[in-house]
């Protein structure tokens, strides 16, 4: 019992520092990895009945999905942007739907689709500007 404490523990240890010296481009990348696995959780957790789990992992995925949602440049890109926006919340809809309906496939979509994004994202890597600053720091 205190083995899994301690263990949690020092994992949430660990990511908070993770996230402290992590570029932006990385930051969204977890982001991105976190939803991914709170959805793969909550899928799980419904194909064993255990809706409390489900929901409670879906909850993480949605508050992951507003998080990607708010961090939207709008200057950078306004086009990419808008698009990005109507597909999270695409996701947020559609996580939402197929969690009350208890249907995998909704799942499995907004696993996909984030999925690519998350591709793409780590495709373009930061900037040469936060690879020199990271390669300083370190």
């Amino acid at each position: 019992m205190y083995a899994k404490a301690y263990a949690q523990n020092y994992h949430q240890i660990d990511l908070t520092a993770e996230v402290e010296q992590a570029s932006p481009h990385r930051l969204v990348t977890m982001l991105f990895e976190g939803f991914l696995k709170h959805v793969a959780k909550a899928k799980v957790a419904m194909e064993l009945g255990q809706y409390d789990v489900k929901a409670h992992n879906v909850n993480l995925a949605m508050n992951i999905l507003v998080g990607l949602k708010g961090g939207l440049s709008h200057d950078a890109s306004p086009e990419l942007a808008n698009r990005l926006f109507e597909l999270y919340d695409y996701c947020e809809r559609r996580l939402l739907d197929a969690s009350a309906r208890r249907d995998l496939a909704g799942f499995d979509e907004v696993d996909g689709l984030i999925r690519q994004i998350k591709e793409a994202w780590e495709a373009i890597g930061p900037s040469e500007e936060v690879r020199r600053i990271e390669a300083a720091v370190a």
